[in-house]
C-alpha cells in the first residue's frame, strides 16, 4: 500500500555558513552544462558578492537531507531594479548531482513559491535551456508556462544556444487532505474551484493511495451538476505541502502531514445511504462557500454573493 512520504528534505533559510555548499552545487550545475551559461566555477569572493545582493524579499533557501548535508538551494533575484517590476522575481533552483531525481527540486520550488507569496511577489520568471529536460518538467509540474524562446541567446562551449523564458502568476494555494482522497476532499476541491475560478489555486490529495472516487460521492455531485467521475485520487506530494498557503483536513486521521491549518470535522460519506451523502455534500459546499468568501472578499464586495447554494 502506498502512503505519503514521511521523510522529505528539510528546507530553511540559508545562512552565510551555507555558501560553500551553495558554491559546490552551483559548480556541479556549471560542469553539467544543463542549467547555466556560466562557464567557470565561482570563487569564494564571487559567491560572497552574490550573497550580499540577497536578503529581505529576495530569499535564499537550502534543502538539507536526513544527514544534514545541503542537497540543493533556491533563490529569488530581482528581475529588474526598476520600480515597475518590483512585483516580479527571477528564480533559480539547483540540486546537488547526487540528490537529483529524489524530489529535492520539487520541495525547494514549493517552498520558494510560498516565500514569494509571503513577500508579496505577483509573478515569478525563469530562464532555462530547451535541453534541460528535468528542469522543464519540474517547472511544468508547478504550472509555469513557456512564454517564448530566445534564439541563440548565449554561448555555451563555443556555440550559441537557445534560452526558454517561463513565468507563473502567483495566487493563494489551498490544499484539501484526507486519508484516501475519494470523497470529502474531492468534493471540497470541486466546490472551491467553482466558487473562486482562477483567483485561487486549489488541489486535494490523500495520505493513502486509492483507485477512484467513491461512487456514492460521484452520484451525489452529479445530481447538482458537478462531474467528478474522471477525478483520480492523488497521493500527497511533499512539494504540495511546502507551497500550500492553507492545508485543510476533512475530519479523518491523516499521517505524514506536517502542518494542518484547519480541520472541517466532516463525517465520512463512504458506505452511507444517498440521503446522508447528500447532507455531507451540502456541508462541504457550505464550508467551501465560506472559505471562498474569505479568500475573495475584495472581489465579492463588488460582485455580490456566490451564485449557487444547495439551500
Amino acid at each position: 500500500m502506498l502512503t505519503a512520504a514521511s521523510v522529505r528534505p528539510h528546507v530553511r533559510c540559508a545562512t552565510v555558513d551555507d555558501l560553500d555548499a551553495i558554491r559546490r552545487i552551483y559548480k556541479e550545475g556549471i560542469e553539467d552544462r544543463i542549467a547555466t551559461l556560466d562557464a567557470s566555477p565561482k570563487s569564494t569572493e564571487e559567491i560572497a558578492a552574490w550573497w550580499s545582493e540577497h536578503g529581505g524579499r529576495y530569499a535564499v533557501l537550502v534543502a538539507e537531507d536526513k544527514s544534514g548535508r545541503i542537497a540543493g538551494w533556491a533563490s529569488l533575484t530581482p528581475y529588474s531594479h526598476r520600480c515597475a517590476y518590483s512585483g516580479v522575481a527571477d528564480l533559480s533552483v539547483y540540486v546537488a548531482r547526487a540528490a537529483r531525481h529524489t524530489g529535492v527540486g520539487s520541495v525547494l520550488l514549493g517552498a520558494l513559491e510560498k516565500r514569494a507569496n509571503e513577500n508579496v511577489f505577483h509573478k515569478l520568471v525563469l530562464f532555462t535551456f530547451p535541453f534541460n529536460d528535468a528542469g522543464r518538467a519540474l517547472y511544468a509540474k508547478f504550472g509555469y508556462r513557456e512564454v517564448g524562446t530566445f534564439k541563440e541567446q548565449g554561448q555555451l562551449d563555443d556555440r550559441f544556444v537557445d534560452v526558454i523564458a517561463m513565468e507563473k502568476l502567483l495566487k493563494p494555494f489551498v490544499l484539501f487532505v484526507c486519508k484516501h482522497n475519494t470523497g470529502r476532499s474531492q468534493m471540497a476541491e470541486a466546490f472551491l474551484r467553482r466558487f473562486v475560478g482562477d483567483g485561487v489555486e486549489v488541489a486535494s490529495a490523500g495520505t493513502i493511495a486509492a483507485d477512484r472516487p467513491d461512487p456514492g460521492v460521484v452520484a451525489a455531485m452529479a445530481k447538482i451538476g458537478f462531474d467528478i467521475s474522471h477525478a483520480r485520487p492523488k497521493l500527497l506530494d511533499p512539494a504540495l505541502v511546502e507551497r500550500a498557503d492553507r492545508i485543510i483536513t476533512m475530519g479523518c486521521d491523516v499521517e505524514g502531514v506536517p502542518r494542518i491549518d484547519d480541520d472541517w470535522g466532516l463525517p465520512d460519506p463512504k458506505g452511507q445511504p444517498p440521503e446522508r451523502v447528500f447532507e455531507i455534500r451540502d456541508l462541504v459546499c457550505k464550508k467551501a462557500g465560506e472559505l471562498a468568501k474569505e479568500l475573495l472578499r475584495p472581489v465579492l464586495l463588488n460582485q455580490g454573493p456566490l451564485k449557487w447554494n444547495p439551500d
